[in-house]
């Protein structure tokens, strides 16, 4: 299971950017959020009506009086319209796209707004093109990683003062007004996105952090409810079954007590990292109790019985300095169970039924499992 990238530590500004330009950024956040996945249609759309606006603009420049003098230009041009027809296409049909198509998109606006601005023979007009970059910035800025982010500024920064190079150039070139022009373009295409960026991530990262236990990096009930929800109705749909597991550490008191609070920390995170390595990609995992843990698995039947039947040994079978054992319930609900028209409801019944089960392995003596199905 990934681990939520930890908060900045300390209030060092530079350690603070150090941290941000190297944060792993999470491409697939958009596609895994419940919570955003209405606004996934709105994004692809404003997005695909934009690159059609584009696209249109370009149309305009070819018929233009102001059209590419050029053979270059013109099938330049050409290339730009084509581009975006395609790109548009794909904003419209396709489901929201993950790391390749984010970066990919970003490329080519910058790409596309370079070559717009650089055609044009009018110097003065095209440092006005030039803000079609905080477009892009916009787009970088939230579906891109600060290492992306910034080879946006580099790029559009650089297109920018090459313009505003040839504008100078100009013998009726009007200079005090291109330098006012030349300060505002600096904010808005350079400074701004990366504030933006800086900023998006602070918000996106505590976000992030409010689902999640802060000691194991597993999700807490917050997290762990949606997560189960989304893990039902895939394991439903893919006629899957579908098993609640409840996971407990024995005598954790006594740990405390012995060995102290820090101990006992190491003891919970342990217990976390091998629950998560042995059950993999197929289970949603959360920490809902000081010592105790509720995962949900799909897959199935006889992949679930195998995944939960090792449990114990996944996690008690190792030369600890602090010897550790663990009480596990489980309820399966196979395919052909009738609980699963209780859609909510039967989560919260399995959860409960899981729970008593591990009850009974710890009232049998601990570091055992009790398993059964509804």
């Amino acid at each position: 299971m990934s681990r939520p990238v930890p908060p900045p530590s300390g209030s060092n500004p530079w350690r603070t950017l150090k941290e941000w330009f190297d944060e792993p950024h999470d491409y697939e956040w958009l596609g895994q959020q419940r919570s955003s996945r209405p606004i996934q249609p709105l994004f692809r759309a404003l997005l695909g009506f934009m690159t059609i606006i584009f696209g249109i603009t370009a149309i305009f420049k070819l018929i233009g009086p102001d059209a590419p003098p050029t053979l270059f230009g013109k099938y330049l041009g050409v290339s730009v319209v084509v581009g975006c027809c395609l790109v548009a296409a794909f904003w419209f049909t396709q489901p929201f796209p993950g790391r390749r198509g984010l970066i990919a998109f970003a490329v080519f606006a910058d790409i596309g707004f370079a070559g717009a601005v650089l055609m044009v023979t009018d110097r003065e007009s095209a440092t006005f093109g030039c803000i079609a970059f905080v477009v892009s910035g916009t787009f970088a800025t939230l579906f891109v990683s600060a290492r992306w982010l910034l080879a946006h500024v580099v790029w559009a920064t650089g297109v920018s003062i090459i313009v505003f190079f040839l504008a100078f150039q100009e013998t009726n070139a009007d200079t005090t007004t291109l330098m006012a022009r030349a300060l505002v373009l600096f904010t808005a295409v350079t400074l701004l996105p990366i504030f933006s960026h800086l900023t998006w991530r602070t918000l996106y990262r505590d976000a992030r952090f409010s689902d999640r236990d802060p000691l194991t990096g597993l999700l807490n009930r917050r997290g762990l409810d949606p997560a189960i929800l989304d893990l039902f109705e895939h394991a439903r749909a893919e006629q899957w079954s579908l098993a609640f597991v409840v996971v407990d550490i024995d005598k954790f008191k006594l740990v405390n007590d012995v060995h102290g609070h820090f101990e006992g920390d190491q003891v919970i995170k342990r217990t976390a990292d091998r629950l998560s390595t042995h059950l993999g990609q197929r289970a949603v995992i959360g920490r809902v109790g000081g010592e105790e843990y509720l995962a949900a698995i799909s897959g199935p039947i006889q992949l679930i019985s195998v995944l939960i039947g090792g449990i114990v040994e996944a996690i008690s079978s190792h030369p600890d300095a602090v010897p550790t054992t663990v009480s596990v319930g489980a309820v399966i609900m196979p395919t052909e169970s009738k609980a699963w028209t209780g859609g909510t409801t039967a989560i919260a019944v399995a959860s409960n039924v899981a729970d008593s089960m591990m009850y009974q392995a710890k009232a049998a003596g601990g570091n055992g499992i009790r398993t059964t199905e509804i």
